[in-house]
């Protein structure tokens, strides 16, 4: 492969070319499949590439920003409601003694103390999001109060990200025509170092957990005005 071949393929504007070609709605489905998975509390699924293209495409005037946010919230919130529906009947076929011992009883605790500003918060803390979508029902939580709470959830997470990815995307763009170079190199550096952590953890350490635990307990204490 010659400098010339290379030098295209890493092109931007042969890319930006290609991403140009494809119909927003289908950047759109794709986006909302991975985040409909991910709001079931399946963990570690890629959704950053596709609102990374839903972003660019707002930069390209293909699509607008609130259609992106709307199309990525309201796929996560209808996951938010798959994980209530599927973590309560997992719940209720799985033996007293294993129940016992996957930490229903802690989220009950968090929800009763704290009600259920713990659905939104929790949404922003990944080693313990999981356990507060699929441990809802089995708490005692209404289906209509964590549809409430995990909409507003949902709304708020989805656009943070896709605010940052679509504004990183047009600052990456003007990076690129000035320091192609520097910018490959940053990028495959990141890479290197995000692959090298994650294949050296698999999953979050309970040292962690507690942490996130800990912090979320401080942010609803917070909330609530107490010290």
């Amino acid at each position: 492969m010659d400098w010339h071949t290379i030098s295209h393929v890493l092109s931007l504007d042969n890319f930006l070319h290609w991403l140009n070609t494809l119909d927003p709605l289908v950047v759109h489905l794709i986006n909302a499949a991975l985040l409909l998975i991910e709001g079931i509390g399946v963990p570690g699924i890629p959704f950053e590439p596709p609102m990374l293209a839903a972003g660019i495409l707002v930069h390209q005037g293909k699509t607008s920003l609130l259609e992106s946010i709307l199309w990525g919230g309201i796929a996560n919130w209808i996951g938010n409601i798959g994980g209530y529906y599927l973590g309560g009947r997992g719940m209720r076929m799985l033996p007293e003694r294993i129940r016992g011992s996957m930490g229903i009883p802690e989220v009950r605790g968090w929800l009763d103390r704290y009600g259920a500003w713990v659905v939104i918060i929790s949404r922003w803390f990944g080693a313990i999001r999981t356990p507060f979508i699929l441990y809802a029902q089995e708490a005692g939580m209404s289906i209509g109060t964590y549809s409430l709470y995990s909409l507003v959830g949902a709304l708020s997470w989805t656009a943070a990200w896709q605010i940052g990815l679509w504004y990183f995307g047009s600052v990456f763009i003007e990076l690129w025509h000035k320091y192609q170079w520097y910018v490959i190199g940053g990028v495959l550096l990141v890479l290197g170092l995000v692959y090298f952590v994650m294949s050296r953890r698999k999953k979050p350490p309970a040292g962690e957990a507690q942490a996130e635990k800990a912090e979320l307990k401080e942010v609803l204490d917070t909330v609530e005005g107490k010290d």
